[in-house]
């Protein structure tokens, strides 16, 4: 009965919108090449979302949810200073009206609270772009420089609009790794980076086109310290950082939890080979992919990515999140027990505020890890057919783990891998009204690293104790979620372009540790202006 009011309330709203073409506000300047474009983007969703009352404590007997909300609105500003200087600036706000229980495996914190890492407030982009081919001869090869919070260029589906997505959203797999290696799950970061273009003067698929992508950015080093949120005893029997307080070393020790992330950058490289009909907008210097070109392409596109950012506080990625939440199932209160939000997570790591050793919690405050990551990716567009490949890792190295006897556990490391992939096919590529079956598939699998034995045994790793205590359950991993799958079946429908679009999709969602019940039907309206 849910599923077919959501649907009803869906096609209602699509009979009385009815569609017309879009543009941009175009503000000219006394010369040709100085303009400032301005356009507006929503995506509009009716969803019904199936609640797992099983295996999340924090949800029991939760029941489902109808919801309509606004995923996603963005008021973007592109201008044209010159034929070498150009910007783009984009205001963003998610999940507008969004029911916190809505959001897959079991729900995140309202409105957006973790949407972004950094003190951005409505800002979701900014990329000043210099442009040395337009002040100079460079014999046809295409540099230019993008400095800001600009996206970073760093694997295929992260480097694209959401909008220009073939299913409905971002899969899984790249929410959790963008988190993990750019320090932000939009996938924005402070910093630039520089690009370069040259192809031969072939036809079809003997035209040749390369790119390649440098970039310096902040990654963790500009992320929102965690413990910026004031931390609160929930006992004077209750350990911060090993002491009982009232204690003048907690203050020592909180003061230290709130340093500086990180004071080296994030380096990123990327590297593709075209064989067709490149991708990009060169005109405007938008190198952004996109899944699906509605059969206006034939093109290849293969594309290796690797990022480095070293002596990050290990602090700033375990997702503890202070003295709470986290309670027991006796309901008494656990430090450090984190977030239950899955699906932008940081890693679960040694809590130092909760750690129950002095010695521990200042170990844990000074380790530095370095993260590591390695992608390739794969497009064929040819006609009306997309297909979209993905894989890579993430990886932490030199990490600190503590067992529940406080030993340490120097030098470990955790690494999470991902792959997707992503087929659609527009049945009417030539009509005004095009539809476009598609299938997308993606899993995302995070290590998960145990130290201690017996009843001192602790998981540590992306998605763990979110279902029980942090230790072996019968000599069973019952606190971690293990690999996690996502599959979407759904069909778009587009009047002319992806400016007016309807979305229908059916999204289902596992575990390997834990039978979920978190399978999502969802209708999208997606207009550009």
């Amino acid at each position: 009965m849910r599923k077919g009011m959501l649907l009803g309330s869906g096609f209602l709203a699509l009979s009385l919108l009815s569609p017309q073409l879009a543009h941009a506000i175009r503000l000219s300047g006394p010369a040709e090449e100085q303009y400032l474009d301005i356009n507006f983007l929503m995506q509009l969703w009716f969803r019904h979302q199936d609640i797992s009352s099983q295996n999340r404590p924090n949800f029991v007997n939760a029941s489902d949810r109808d919801d309509v909300f606004f995923r996603r609105i963005r008021l973007r500003f592109f201008g044209s200073a010159s034929s070498w200087f150009k910007f783009n600036l984009v205001l963003r706000d998610n999940d507008f009206g969004r029911d916190p229980y809505d959001a897959p495996f079991g729900g995140q914190p309202t409105h957006s609270k973790r949407q972004s890492n950094r003190n951005t407030g409505y800002i979701h982009e900014f990329d000043a772009i210099l442009v040395p081919s337009a002040m100079t001869d460079t014999k046809g090869i295409t540099i230019d420089l993008h400095l800001g919070y600009p996206r970073v260029p760093l694997g295929r589906e992260q480097f694209q609009r959401a909008y220009d997505n073939m299913d409905l959203d971002r899969t899984n797999a790249t929410l959790r790794w963008t988190h993990l290696a750019i320090g932000d799950v939009t996938g924005r970061a402070f910093g630039g980076y520089a690009h370069i273009r040259g192809s031969n003067k072939g036809t079809g698929y003997s035209k040749i086109t390369l790119d390649g992508f440098v970039g310096v950015f902040g990654g963790f080093k500009n992320v929102k310290n965690p413990w910026d949120e004031s931390v609160v005893g929930v006992g004077s029997s209750t350990p911060l950082c090993g002491y009982t307080s009232p204690n003048p070393a907690v203050a020592t020790c909180l003061s230290k939890a709130r340093g500086n992330a990180s004071n080296n950058f994030l380096y990123t490289f990327r590297g593709t080979i075209q064989l067709g009909e490149p991708e990009g907008k060169p005109v405007i210097y938008n190198w952004l992919y996109r899944d699906t070109y509605i059969g206006k392409r034939k093109g290849i596109t293969v594309g290796v990515s690797y990022a480095f950012q070293n002596k990050i506080d290990q602090h700033i990625i375990t997702d503890t999140q202070g003295i709470s939440p986290g309670f027991l199932g006796n309901g008494a209160p656990f430090n450090g027990a984190g977030t239950v939000n899955v699906r932008i997570p940081y890693l679960l790591l040694p809590n130092p505020i909760g750690v129950s050793d002095p010695t521990a919690a200042n170990r844990l405050l000074d380790n530095k890890v370095d993260m590591k990551f390695y992608g390739v990716d794969l497009a064929w567009h040819h006609g009306p057919l997309s297909f979209v490949a993905e894989a890579g890792q993430v990886k932490f190295n030199n990490l600190l783990l503590v067992d529940g006897a406080n030993n340490l556990y120097p030098g470990r490391s955790i690494k999470n891998d991902f792959w997707l992939a992503k087929v659609g096919y527009v049945i009417n590529p030539n009509s005004v009204h095009k539809f476009e079956p598609y299938v997308s598939y993606s899993e995302y699998k995070p290590q998960i690293v145990m130290v201690g034995t017996g009843a001192n045994a602790r998981l540590y790793g992306d998605a763990t104790d979110f279902v029980g205590n942090n230790q072996l359950t019968a000599g069973q991993d019952r606190s971690s979620l293990g690999k996690i799958k996502q599959v979407g079946i759904g069909v778009n429908y587009y009047y002319k372009s992806e400016n007016f679009r309807w979305t229908i999709e059916y999204t289902k969602f596992d575990e390997q540790r834990n039978k979920i019940n978190n399978d999502a039907l969802t209708v999208q309206f997606q207009w550009i202006f």
